[in-house]
Order: structure tokens, then sequence, then C-alpha cells
């Protein structure tokens, strides 16, 4: 739910290690055989986001044929090609497993809920995030290994939510590129140190940044991925903040610094960080589930 920054070497690791699984042999004629030289192929697998249109305008263009660009870049029915040889298995080569290795990024982008992390040893690969197209494969092909528009996601939210929904850069947040973090914020429809269970509020989100296309396109990815629905079913944890709160005010924590030993040198966000059984900074939101929401209420209760 933050902004990933990308390392620039992970992208280059990505483009040496899928090049060669573009069809190129489908290519037999124009305008297909002119347009995807390799030059273009390497433009189109490194494409930065904000080039993305200008891609889709120059296929458009051009007319090329879908059914070609499908099977050289999404693949074959034998898996020789494209996405389709990307995501199988091979310990050997460059796979997906490699790319979500590099990334290591362990909650779902979309939804902080569940874990993406993967796990892979020297014999077997056995657990990695869904790679979600962010542009669907089906209406942009060309687009199926292109590295920004490969979003390390859950199962839920790929196949289940998201599935064939079509997202556009102008409609839904594209994590590369947007910062969920900074347009919302979970809030809870009464103020929580009044609640006693959890009939007594349900968790919604508000806005914290100005940018009208920002909030509307963040809207879109809150009801795309049901966020509000799935949110509510992890009332008890925000009362269990309520209570954390009622323990844990500044002078306890001051007293647990001053009296105990081991957390002298720690310090107090340390400590506090230990009473939300999750980290105090934005930028560790991605390392656990449900952190933006543990953070968001933690700061309404000034636990943090």
């Amino acid at each position: 739910m933050i902004k990933i920054n990308i390392d620039e070497a992970i992208v280059n690791d990505f483009y040496d290690g899928v090049k060669k699984y573009i069809g190129k042999i489908f290519f037999v004629s124009n305008p297909e055989k002119d347009y995807f030289s390799d030059a273009k192929i390497k433009e189109i697998i490194k494409c930065k986001i904000e080039n993305f249109p200008k891609i889709i305008k120059e296929i458009e263009r051009l007319g090329i044929d879908e059914k070609l660009v499908k099977k050289a870049f999404v693949g074959d029915e034998a898996n020789n090609f494209g996405y389709k040889k990307f995501t199988t298995k091979a310990k050997t080569q460059y796979r997906a497993y490699n790319l979500s290795e590099a990334l290591n990024i362990d909650v779902c982008l979309y939804c902080n809920k569940n874990y993406t992390y993967t796990i892979v040893n020297k014999t077997k690969q056995y657990i990695r995030p869904d790679f979600d197209h962010f542009l669907d494969k089906e209406s942009y092909p060309y687009l199926a290994m292109s590295f920004y528009n490969l979003i390390p996601s859950c199962q839920t939210c790929n196949r289940t939510l998201k599935h064939t929904q079509r997202f556009l850069l102008t409609t839904h947040i594209h994590p590369y590129k947007d910062d969920f973090n900074s347009i919302k914020k979970f809030t809870t429809t009464k103020p929580l140190l009044l609640c006693d269970n959890e009939g007594d509020f349900s968790i919604a989100f508000k806005n914290k940044s100005k940018n009208r296309k920002l909030r509307k396109k963040a809207n879109n990815s809150i009801e795309s991925f049901a966020l509000v629905l799935q949110y509510n079913k992890h009332k008890d944890i925000v009362l269990e903040l309520k209570d954390r709160y009622e323990l844990y005010n500044e002078d306890s924590i001051k007293n647990i610094l001053k009296d105990t030993k081991v957390f002298k040198n720690k310090g107090e966000e340390y400590i506090k960080s230990l009473v939300m059984c999750s980290s105090t900074k934005d930028e560790n939101i991605n390392k656990r589930p449900l952190s933006k929401l543990i953070k968001d209420i933690s700061e309404e209760l000034n636990l943090i």
C-alpha cells in the first residue's frame, strides 16, 4: 500500500532473463517483423509506466496481428514462449520465482492483508506471489512481459477480486507509481474509545490527499479489492489496539524504558512497535499483513 521504488538492477536482470522467451519466430511478415526488433522488445520489457501509452498507441496504429502477439508475449499451448514459459518452474533458468525473490515483497501490494513471500531452496521452489497484469494481458498482450506491468499480489486479489476487471493507469492505483498510503487512511465510524464491541463501529477510509484524481483512483481500488468489506472482518484487531491504548499510555511506556534494563537501549519507538505488534514506520507497511490498518488506528489513538 506504499509506493514501491524499484532497483534498476532488478529490471536489468529481469530483461536479461526473459528476453529469450519472447516468440519472435511468430513474426515472419510485416508490420510485426519490422516493429518487434530486438531494440523494441527491450523497450517493451523495460518500459516505464509513463511510457505504456506510447507503446499502446504505436501498436494500435500499426494494426498488429493480435493472435501472433499473444503467442509471442503471453505464450503458446506448449508453454514455450512468453509469460507462460516465465511462470513454469525451472531451477536453471530465470523464472517468476527469480523475480519474486529479487523483489522481496512479503505482503500483497493491493490489500496489505495476505503474505506474498517467496520460499525456495537449492532443490525446490515452494511458494511465490501471483503476478497480476495491471493492464490485462487479454487487452494488452504485448505488455504481458513488461516488468512494470507485473504486480506481485496474493491469489485473492489477483484471481478472485480483480480477475478480469479492466484496470487503467487513470482509474486505479498502480503500486509502482502511486502511494495509496499517502492518499487514504483507515479510521473508524465511531471514536474507538467509545466502543466496547465489534457492533459499535465499522472500519472505513478517510482522505489524506487533496488530489481529486488520486482519491478517485484510490476509491476505485478500494471498491475493486473489496477493502472495506475485507477489513471489517478484522474489527477484533482494532479493539485490541484500544485495549493496548488503555494498558500502555505514555507514562507506562516511559516507566518500561526507565525500569527495564533490556529495553533501555531500545528506545521509545521500539517499545511502541511492540505494543502495536507492528512497525511505527511507513516504509515498513509492506513487511507485515495489516500494518497500515494497525498504524493508522494507532495514530488515531495517539499510541504513536
